[in-house]
């Protein structure tokens, strides 16, 4: 015994096994924590184990026959064994990965692939891209979107099924991309695709559903109809599509109906071209919405969408034209939401469009509960969930603000205004150096996007990096109003201290709402930003003048200039917190500014 002990000492056997058993150990923790994340099958990890534990005799035994005074010496022939296990090894493990079946579900190897991928491992997840137009028109490409769409909205009514926003998913429109890449940057696992051949009263529709985490076509079919079962069609491919992910359709159509709500072509047509344009948030381009809507409605008097899509525009025109006033624009949009939901009381484009005009009107409670009830019509309908995070903002819940914009984000992660309204989010907590960059993001695929110059410049401005807000500037005027060429160099010589601050603060301050509309006004801020700017200049007088004056007139958005950190020097000021009263709002920032003041 004790000779055994001795040799087992001098070839440092025992060494070699507890250094194995912490290798081994170490090793299975972090494929446990890999495993869950992605879902991988037991299976591995249990193979994992046994090749351990072949591992640790095959060690002893080397360890044994190898040891000479103390020194572990290796043979070309225990390399060549030790190189054979490892291939059998990761062999076998490869063979478990890509057949699954044999010992595990499909889902479970799907997700596996999926993880290799770098794709999400949610198969109930998917992506509608544009159909691919094959009429040979330019013209009918709205057409082929809208047929895309509207296989989107159907699948969106499925609950437990994660649906990527139409504006993310069509941004990827005429790029040359492979599915996986595509399915990463929308956070989905499925997507599909298709194309249209639209030709007088015949209509041509292939599709196919793609698992972006093989690459490989899951389901497909090919539809060769008359026009007027176009509506029938992308009901069929969206059931067929919810049986092959297991999801059912919440609010299906009745018999003798189908999703759209109207069996009018020409009713259908004039929407799709209507909801194109609301996309693209010009105010150009919604007044020619409004009109295709309207268009629309008249084609067929009871088409719900025609009204619920009038809604949704006039519901947010106001902040991009100033062709109509505020109080008109929220009564016309109020009006064709109810003409909408009298007509179908699922619709959740009209309940969004009535949170938002309640909203606007301070009526916070109210707008919550119509946004909630969009959300719970359709939870993939990413408008509802960015009108409800710019809401709890407003009131003050800075927090659940930021929550709610980010499934936004999740929904619709390529949308300008979703992005726009999450960098809001971020500047109201502080965060601007994440809010400036998440703009940046954005301005690399939208470069003339303004919203998001409009946020980064007031980070800059916040961060004190006033070569950054002029440049910013700078690009914003030449962007969207030319007149405010000198407002960059003149605004950040005036914070750096070789301007006149108080004549610069009392310009702003005069300035009529909505100035960032006129090309003639010099400006390029929204209202909201420029009490901030005010602010920062000195000149807090000015500042509260001009935040009483834009609660007073409404749509200057007041409740969201409160919620700036860059008001923190007003905030204690009496006149300041009447207006947060006006506004029916709750200050997050009063009781640690204000401590001990009052």
């Amino acid at each position: 015994m004790t000779d055994f002990l001795s040799r087992l000492k001098q070839r440092k056997l025992v060494q070699w096994a507890l250094a194995y058993v912490a290798f081994s150990f170490a090793l299975l923790q972090g494929v446990d924590i890999v495993a869950q994340r992605f879902a991988w099958p037991d299976q591995i990890e249990k193979l994992l184990i046994l090749a351990l534990a072949i591992g640790f005799v095959v060690v002893l035994v080397l360890a044994w026959y190898h040891g000479e005074r103390g020194a572990q010496k290796v043979s070309g022939t225990e390399i060549v064994i030790l190189a054979l296990l490892l291939a059998i090894g990761g062999g076998l493990l490869w063979r478990l990965a890509h057949n699954a079946p044999a010992f595990a579900s499909g889902a479970s190897i799907a997700n596996s692939n999926a993880a290799a991928n770098g794709v999400s491992a949610d198969r109930k997840s998917i992506a509608v891209l544009p159909f691919i137009n094959m009429s040979g028109d330019k013209d009918n490409e709205y057409f082929s979107d809208g047929v895309a769409e509207e296989i989107l909205n159907v699948l969106a009514r499925m609950p437990d099924l994660h649906v990527a926003a139409r504006t993310s998913s069509f941004s990827f429109q005429d790029k040359q991309m492979e599915i996986p890449a595509i399915a990463r940057a929308l956070g989905v696992r499925m997507v599909l695709e298709g194309s249209v051949r639209k030709q007088g009263d015949r209509v041509r529709i292939a599709a196919q559903l793609i698992d972006a985490a093989t690459d490989d076509e899951v389901w497909s079919q090919t539809y060769d109809r008359e026009l007027k079962d176009i509506f029938a069609i992308q009901d069929e491919i969206a059931k067929s599509i919810g049986d092959e992910l297991k999801v059912k359709l919440a609010g299906a159509p009745q018999p003798g109906k189908n999703s759209v709500g109207t069996t009018s072509i020409k009713a259908y047509d004039l929407y799709l071209r209507g909801i194109a344009l609301w996309q693209q948030r010009r105010g150009d381009a919604l007044w020619q919405a409004i009109d295709l809507f309207d268009q629309s409605t008249k084609a067929d008097p009871k088409f719900a969408q025609g009204y619920a899509g009038q809604a949704l525009v006039y519901a947010v025109i106001g902040d991009y034209s100033v062709r109509m006033p505020y109080a008109e624009t929220l009564a016309r949009a109020t009006d064709a939401a109810e003409h909408a939901l009298a007509l179908d009381p699922s619709s959740a484009e009209a309940y969004a469009a009535l949170g938002s005009i309640a909203t606007f009107e301070l009526r916070r409670a109210s707008a919550d509960a119509l946004l909630g009830r969009a959300i719970a019509l359709r939870p993939s309908f990413a408008t509802a969930d960015q009108w409800r995070g710019t809401l709890l903002t407003s009131s003050g819940d800075l927090a659940g603000g930021l929550a709610s914009i980010e499934r936004a984000s999740a929904l619709d992660p390529r949308s300008l205004v979703v992005g726009e309204n999450h960098a809001f989010a971020l500047r109201t907590l502080g965060r601007d150096t994440e809010a400036k960059a998440l703009c940046m993001r954005i301005l690399v695929f939208a470069p003339e996007y303004v919203g998001c110059m409009d946020d980064i410049a007031m980070a800059d401005l916040q961060l004190r990096d006033y070569a950054g807000a002029r440049s910013m500037l700078e690009r914003f005027a030449a962007t969207l109003n030319p007149s405010a060429a000198a407002m960059g160099r003149e605004l950040t010589d005036a914070l750096a201290g070789h301007g006149d601050r108080h004549a610069l603060a009392v310009r702003y301050a005069a300035l009529p709402l909505h100035s960032n509309l006129d090309p003639a006004s010099g400006n390029v801020l929204e209202d909201y930003d420029l009490a901030a700017v005010i602010v920062m200049l000195g000149e807090r007088e000015l500042a509260l003048d001009y935040l009483e004056r834009i609660a007073a007139e409404g749509g200057g958005y007041a409740d969201w200039a409160i919620m700036l950190p860059a008001m923190d020097p007003i905030r204690c000021e009496p006149r300041f917190i009447a207006v947060v009263r006006k506004m029916k709002t709750r200050d997050p920032y009063y009781a640690k500014v204000c401590a001990g003041k009052h």
